[in-house]
């Protein structure tokens, strides 16, 4: 039904409430008057007038068909946003009408009067002020010609009436101007007094979000400023303000311009006034004549009369609280706790704000140690590794029957199974970088052979002196050597592979002959023969018991 109304009469032209009011009066005004048009022409139409001229019926008539064509037009004009046409189109055809009915002597003259009088009301609630001059000027003059037109003589009692008419009339007009003046100035003052309220709120936003900045979202700053921004505004002699714990039980005081310990302790719930915020969600105002339970009069500091609790909200969550006492009683009046409510949910977004950077901060920094810490650990195996991997080289160099090298000379076609460490070779090796140098008439490059970082030996190249070598050469080389340091790793593995599989299977089969053997001599004898022909030595002595001492 609702909707079925707001598309047969729209309101959208209108933003100001005095015009919305103006045009649901219009559109009402327009229903009626088509409404007892329609009433006015069925009778004239359908009903014989005992007594009643043709002239009268037809004046009935015309003015119905007035009203209706008056209503109708008033109606349109108001839909597309025009309703100071539309009422003046009613008032018009509404003065029109008991005009032609008054003339044509259809209605008494106190009839009309009445009409008048209503028509003068309707056009200060349809139009306004401005509207009550012409038509009260309008509905006068008619008067008097109704009434001249009635009156025999001077002497008449139509001509008495005028003189309760016309002071009547002007006291209806006066008063109807005052009550016309009355709202739109309350109006202006309430926009005005609106205006200046937000200009508040938006220069303590201002203020709070330069604060913010200059605290660095650094949340005990922030607190801090909250506090002096709160005392400066609302002129309170205590701020206090609560977080919520994370277990959702408590409040804690983070801040305060009082001499309260920083980290006390409300229950959520509780009698006190930050209780009831935190857990109900809405502003609470605690006066002192007003404090007769002991829990109020406990929240009070000092000199305080008059105490405010306002709910840090964002979105659903409630994340604190704000505590003002004021030692004027009548502080924080009713008209000023919106004003503070929407000052509170600016402060919650900071705060929040300033909580999620501080944990997102504190979240990285812990990441970063994670980070250094794995960094350090990858380092520590890394060394490991070098150390292994150096110390497998050395031991499988001392164990090989000679040291790896080969040197090919491209100029004899000589391949040798030797090589000599060379300046740029210990250099290259010791550094573990590449090296250019020239020596007389020849040009070294050296390149250390590396697996993992750990340096297992060294190559060098002798080119002509004129020879330059360019940075994707030098990275062609480094790449090929990377390659061969790798391969080189492998080989060793493989072959300690295959080392640790023979010595598994000479353990294997030394056990195996033990194993087989069915007394202490046969095992021992055995034994002797077995790791004789292992380790090819010329001799193996093995017996059993204890020493004893020989003397010489």
């Amino acid at each position: 039904m609702r909707e079925v109304l707001r598309r047969l009469f729209p309101l959208g032209h209108y933003s100001d409430p005095i015009q919305r009011r103006q045009a649901i009066g219009t559109y009402s005004g327009g229903v009626l008057l088509a409404a007892a048009a329609f009433v006015f022409m069925v009778v004239a139409l359908t009903v014989s007038w005992s007594g009643k001229t043709d002239t009268q019926q037809f004046v009935v008539l015309v003015g119905g068909g007035v009203l209706f064509l008056g209503a109708l037009g008033a109606l349109f004009s108001t839909a597309r946003g025009q309703q100071v046409r539309g009422a003046v189109v009613i008032l018009v055809a509404w003065v029109f009408l008991i005009a032609v009915a008054a003339l044509s002597q259809v209605i008494m003259p106190q009839t009309y009067f009445a009409a008048a009088l209503f028509g003068i009301s309707l056009s200060t609630a349809l139009v306004g002020e401005q509207a009550l001059s012409p038509t009260a000027g309008a509905s006068a003059a008619l008067l008097l010609i109704v009434v001249a037109n009635r009156a025999e003589s001077i002497s008449d009692p139509l001509i008495t009436l005028v003189v309760i008419f016309l002071p009547v009339l002007a006291m209806h007009t006066a008063v109807n101007y005052l009550l016309a003046r009355n709202p739109r100035g309350m109006v202006q003052a309430a926009e005005s007094e609106s205006h200046q309220q937000q200009e508040r709120i938006a220069a303590v936003s201002n203020d709070i979000t330069q604060r913010l900045l200059a605290s660095r979202l650094a949340p005990d700053n922030l607190y801090l400023e909250i506090i002096r921004l709160l005392k400066d505004f609302s002129g309170a002699e205590h701020v206090q303000l609560y977080l919520v714990d994370t277990d959702r039980k408590n409040a804690t005081l983070v801040a305060t311009s009082s001499n309260v310990p920083i980290g006390q302790r409300v229950g959520i719930g509780s009698l006190s006034t930050i209780g009831r915020v935190t857990i109900s969600g809405q502003p609470v105002v605690v006066r002192e004549a007003e404090a007769s339970q002991g829990h109020r009069r406990s929240a009070f500091l000092p000199g305080t009369r008059a105490e405010l609790a306002l709910p840090l909200r964002v979105g659903t969550e409630i994340i604190g609280a704000l505590d003002l006492q004021s030692q004027q009683v009548d502080a924080f009046a009713n008209g000023d706790i919106e004003t503070y409510a929407t000052l509170a949910n600016q402060i919650a977004i900071a705060v929040d704000n300033a909580r999620l950077y501080a944990e997102t901060q504190e979240r990285l920094n812990e990441n970063q140690r994670l980070f250094e810490q794995t960094r350090t650990h990858l380092r520590e195996i890394e060394r490991l590794n070098q150390q292994l991997i150096g110390g497998a080289w050395a031991e499988y160099l001392r164990g090989a029957p000679g040291t790896p090298a080969y040197t090919v000379d491209r100029v004899t076609g000589q391949v040798e199974d030797a090589a000599e460490w060379t300046p740029t070779l210990a250099d290259a090796s010791r550094r573990n970088q590449v090296l250019v140098r020239q020596a007389g008439q020849v040009k070294f490059v050296s390149l250390p052979i590396s697996v993992r970082g750990q340096v297992i030996g060294a190559m060098e190249f002798e080119i002509a002196p004129e020879q330059d070598v360019s940075g994707e050469q030098v990275t062609i080389l480094q790449q090929v050597v990377e390659r061969l340091g790798l391969a080189a790793e492998n080989a060793r593995l493989l072959e300690e592979a295959q080392r640790l599989a023979q010595r598994e299977a000479l353990v294997n089969e030394i056990s195996a002959r033990l194993q087989a053997t069915t007394n202490v001599d046969a095992v021992i004898a055995a034994a002797t023969q077995s790791l004789a022909d292992a380790f090819q030595a010329p001799r193996v002595a093995i017996r059993l018991g204890t020493p004893v001492e020989v003397n010489n």
